[in-house]
C-alpha cells in the first residue's frame, strides 16, 4: 500500500496558524495526529507515505519535519496551487507502483476505526474503492449515496445522504484511481466544485468502471477544521 496525503490547498500557510499540517494538537503535530491512530497503520511502513506539499512561508520546515517523522517517505513539492486536490494528487502518482493499494488521506478528520487490511477488501472483496463515512448532514462535508450495502453515487459539498466521507479514499491501484481521475476530469461540470476537481467524486468514476465501492461507517469522528472555525 502507498499512502499520499496532499498538504499543497491554499490553507497550508495562514497567518493566523502558520503551517497547517503542524499546528498542534494536543502535543503533536495534527499531521501526525491525524495519520498515526489511522486502523491500516500498522500495516504501512514510514517509506510507504508520499506528501504533496507547496512552495509557500514555512514550507522547507515542513518537509524537514516530514522526512525526520517518516524515514524514508517521499515528498512532492508544488510551485502553487492547482485546480483541486485530484491534480495535486496525480503529482504524486508516479511514485506509486502500479499493483499496490493507493490510500488518499486528506488528514482533516480524526477517526481511529475503519479498515486495519485494506489491501485484503481490495483482492479478496474484489473491491474499487472503499470511503469511510459518518453521519452528518452539514454541507461543508462531502458525500456518499448508498444503496444495498454499495456506493452508487458522489459529491462534494452537497448533502445527497447522511453518509458523510471521512476524507480518506481507498483505490484499489493507480490504474483505477487515473480511470476514476480521467471520469472526473470529462464531466467537470457537473463534479467540480468551485471550478476544482476533488477526490469525493471520483468515486463516480469508480462506479462507472464497472467496479464496487463500499463505504464502512466510523464513529469517532472529529474534524480538523472546526479548530480552525471553518
Amino acid at each position: 500500500m502507498k499512502c499520499i496525503v496532499p498538504l499543497a490547498g491554499p490553507d497550508l500557510w495562514t497567518q493566523q496558524y502558520g503551517l497547517r499540517p503542524l499546528v498542534n494538537v494536543n502535543g503533536i503535530p495534527l499531521i501526525e495526529a491525524a495519520l498515526r491512530p489511522r486502523a491500516w497503520a500498522a500495516a504501512m511502513e514510514p517509506s510507504d507515505y508520499i506528501f504533496v506539499i507547496r512552495e509557500t512561508t514555512g514550507y522547507a520546515e515542513l518537509a524537514d519535519y516530514l522526512r525526520k517523522t517518516w524515514p524514508g517517505s517521499r515528498s512532492v513539492t508544488l510551485s502553487d496551487v492547482t485546480e483541486g486536490a485530484l491534480f495535486s494528487c496525480l503529482a504524486a502518482m508516479a511514485l506509486v507502483p502500479s499493483d499496490e493499494t493507493v490510500i488518499i488521506d486528506l488528514a482533516d478528520i480524526f477517526f481511529t476505526e475503519g479498515p486495519d487490511d485494506p489491501d485484503a477488501l481490495m483482492t479478496e472483496k474484489d473491491y474499487g474503492a472503499v470511503v469511510p463515512v459518518f453521519v452528518s448532514n452539514k454541507a461543508c462535508y462531502s458525500y456518499l449515496r448508498i444503496e444495498d450495502g454499495f456506493v452508487t453515487g458522489a459529491m462534494e459539498k452537497i448533502v445527497i445522504s447522511t453518509n458523510a466521507s471521512a476524507g480518506v479514499y481507498m483505490f484499489r491501484n493507480s490504474e483505477v484511481f487515473l480511470q476514476a481521475a480521467a471520469h472526473s476530469i470529462a464531466h467537470r461540470a457537473e463534479l467540480a466544485h468551485k471550478n476544482k476537481l476533488f477526490i469525493c467524486p471520483m468515486i463516480n468514476g469508480v462506479i462507472a468502471g464497472g467496479l464496487k465501492v463500499v463505504a464502512p461507517a466510523v464513529s469517532d469522528c472529529q474534524p480538523v477544521g472546526k479548530m480552525f472555525h471553518l
